[in-house]
């Protein structure tokens, strides 16, 4: 391929003579005899130009530091042309132009940082980003667009604005004006961190606003079924066909730890046969995307049965249980089986953790390694657990729990068939 010329200039425009007397200064790139202006976005008196070098002359401050940008912008262009040629094979003098205005766009805006991290992550829902997940990010998004406006009359804000004062001025906001609570707030705070993160990595702010922040986290209690509690959703009689049906599931991850969305992803290829004969549950959390690893107890392996008989590989277990549904069953058999505290299905998973698990005596590693959590610090341990732990401490918590709940086994062995959808 032949080589292309290049060249690049300065020139004040005398015709655009401004009431200061100063020209704007401009800019010529020439390839292969095609050539393009553009604004250097300076000016300088006519008299203070020389024509021959492209440069402004004298010794005062103002014509070097013009001196020093126009010697930079000549740069630029030079490096920017041979990468492109390097890249592409080709290049025009339109093309690089075009590539140089867009370098000096201003870059580093926050909620421009914060759309691109959406549309990055939109392809990734239901894959590797849970959908409430995402649907926190955009909330997230649209609080702090809130503030910016509403507070600080702004519609975007430079990374190098923000500061101790930013961060805690947004808290504030979301507190009293618009009175959402600490767990609403959380949400907004931990997206702004993730964004300053961003920040940090494109080098568009040095200095970390959260350094001296401390957020006020919301006090959560973990609700759970008591030991007699359970009993009672165990051995209550449901004659609905439709409840007996939702009861079964929310038993099934009582005695799993499953939440909810990942007990309804659950396939025949998720249950692992061990060479002693002993079987458990290999899947990735779709919230954190670890790995949870659980060894059946016999009243799961029980509700199991009644619905992984035919099914394939890859087909689902259990029918579909919409949160709507799950929650109008959960509210009619916390009534039906005289449990006061408000049934949910997540707290089935706190029951496995607490009445299940560590009311007797399983370790909170193995725990930890059950429940999928993606960091020790969520069980709030610290060391390392093995496979082979996990299956000692469920071996001899099966022997305990079968003689407690041998009954309701016994009454799920009988049914032989899933209850089938009214």
């Amino acid at each position: 391929m032949a080589r292309s010329t290049f060249k690049t200039l300065f020139y004040i425009n005398r015709s655009k003579e401004k009431k200061n007397g100063k020209c704007p200064i401009m800019g010529r790139i020439t390839i292969d005899g095609e050539q393009v202006q553009y604004s250097t976005g300076k000016e300088i008196a006519p008299e203070l130009w020389d024509s021959h070098k492209g440069r402004c002359k004298g010794i005062g401050e103002e014509t070097k530091e013009i001196n020093r940008y126009l010697q930079t912008k000549e740069e630029q262009a030079k490096g920017k042309y041979q990468e492109l040629v390097w890249q592409r094979g080709y290049i025009t003098a339109e093309l690089l132009k075009r590539e140089l205005m867009e370098e000096d766009k201003p870059k580093g805006f926050l909620l421009e940082e914060a759309q691109l991290f959406i549309e990055e992550k939109r392809p990734c829902v239901g894959i590797t980003v849970a959908k409430p997940t995402f649907a926190n990010y955009i909330y997230a998004a649209q609080l702090i667009e809130s503030y910016l406006r509403e507070r600080l009359g702004l519609e975007d804000i430079r990374y190098s604005s923000l500061d101790y004062g930013f961060v805690e001025g947004m808290d504030f906001y979301l507190k009293s004006e618009r009175n959402l609570s600490l767990a609403t707030i959380q949400v907004a705070i931990i997206f702004l961190r993730k964004l300053i993160g961003i920040g940090q990595q494109k080098k568009y702010i040095r200095i970390d606003p959260f350094v001296d922040y401390k957020a006020e986290l919301p006090h959560r209690t973990r609700r759970y079924l008591t030991t007699e509690e359970l009993q009672r959703v165990l051995q209550t009689p449901i004659i609905d066909k439709q409840f007996e049906r939702a009861r079964q599931l929310f038993l099934f991850c009582a005695f799993t730890g499953l939440a909810r969305v990942d007990m309804q992803r659950l396939k025949p290829k998720h249950i692992i046969r061990n060479a002693d004969g002993t079987e458990e549950i290999r899947i990735k959390r779709q919230k954190t995307d670890v790995e949870a690893i659980i060894p059946l107890l016999p009243i799961a392996r029980q509700i199991l049965s009644l619905y992984v008989k035919d099914k394939k590989s890859d087909d689902l277990i259990f029918p579909n249980l919409t949160i709507r549904k799950a929650s109008f069953a959960c509210v009619n058999i916390g009534q039906i089986c005289r449990i006061d505290k408000g049934l949910t299905f997540h707290m089935a998973r706190h029951t496995f953790s607490t009445t299940i698990c560590l009311s007797n005596g399983i370790s909170m590693e193995t725990l930890s390694k059950m429940l999928g959590h993606s960091n020790i610090g969520t069980t709030q341990i610290y060391g390392k657990i093995t496979d082979h732990k996990i299956q000692e401490d469920m071996t001899a918590l099966t022997d305990r729990e079968h003689s407690v709940f041998e009954g309701y086994c016994e009454s799920i062995a009988r049914q032989n068939v899933p209850l089938q959808q009214a």
